[in-house]
């Protein structure tokens, strides 16, 4: 699920961009797996963070505290027993952390994400609906499964064979949390994750919606009709959503100009990248930079 076009964030520059601590550095270990306290996040942290892609996947558990975060184009907030399931590709922006906020923070290796997720209808279900709430009983449950996770580790040769084990258990456990309504076999939303998925994969040079049709042997009609009755939104409005809040992305490099960005997302005429752009955001893509340089300067501000 990888756009060579875009700014990418992989776990460790992540780290080297947004965890800078003029006191100390926060240390972490390159594994398949890795588990962190969340007591950490809101010290080495310095919210708001701007929007990226994530170049990885990573798992959300909160005991206490939470925030809000931008996925993609939704703004969550989180609180105590929340869960957010950030898949790789996906855009992300964190824009505040509570400070009381505990629990753990859980990378993923993509090269896992088969042997984790029991299928790829779980895999989509966890991507396109990253947040969840369960109960303190049950975020207990999943903390106890990151503090074996974490006691395990380098204890035994097999250590990363129990790790992943734990972190499937997980998974499961959230799965048997979902709604009804989400966790039920249903032809509309299955339907309607697949053209989700082919949509992150193909969304900068695909934007017709037969495309999408043609690629899951079915009708426009009937795949806006899953797709409406699912989202309360057509799939060419999720066309436009997923290539203008990317494009907001490539927009935080000011050494590009606008008509360069429009021709880097494939638009042939910038004035239409625009007024797509304003029609979806409100902002003119001058304006959405012109909010980004007062954030960052508000930001500097509370920061000295």
């Amino acid at each position: 699920m990888s756009h060579k076009n875009f700014d990418t964030v992989n776990f460790e520059r992540f780290v080297a961009r947004f965890m800078g601590n003029s006191a100390q550095s926060f240390v972490y270990k390159q594994a398949p797996i890795q588990v962190y306290s969340l007591t950490v996040a809101s010290s080495f942290i310095k919210a708001p963070i701007p929007l990226f892609r994530a170049d990885y996947n990573f798992l959300l558990l909160f005991s206490d505290g939470g925030g809000e975060q931008q996925v993609d184009n939704d703004m969550l907030k989180l609180n105590a027993n929340d869960v957010l399931f950030i898949r790789e590709g996906h855009l992300n922006a964190i824009k505040s952390i509570n400070p009381s906020t505990d629990g753990y923070f859980i990378y993923i290796d993509s090269v896992l994400l088969s042997q984790i997720f029991a299928g790829k209808a779980l895999l989509n279900l966890f991507t396109f609906n990253p947040k969840h709430s369960v109960s303190k009983l049950e975020m207990e449950w999943l903390c106890q499964c990151c503090d074996l996770m974490i006691g395990h580790k380098n204890n035994f040769t097999d250590s990363k064979e129990i790790e992943a084990s734990l972190l499937k258990a997980i998974v499961l456990k959230l799965a048997e949390t979902w709604p009804a309504a989400l966790s039920r076999r249903d032809r509309r939303l299955e339907i309607t994750m697949l053209f989700k998925e082919l949509l992150y994969e193909n969304f900068m040079h695909r934007r017709d919606v037969k495309f999408y049709a043609d690629s899951l042997a079915v009708s426009e009609n009937y795949l806006n009709r899953c797709v409406n009755q699912v989202t309360d939104k057509a799939p060419k409005q999720h066309i436009n959503e997923v290539v203008i809040y990317h494009s907001k992305v490539l927009l935080q490099d000011f050494s590009k100009d606008i008509s360069q960005v429009a021709f880097e997302l494939n638009f042939s005429d910038p004035s239409y990248f625009g007024r797509l752009f304003r029609q979806l955001t409100k902002l003119t893509p001058s304006g959405y930079r012109n909010s980004l340089t007062q954030d960052l300067s508000g930001h500097m501000q509370e920061s000295s």
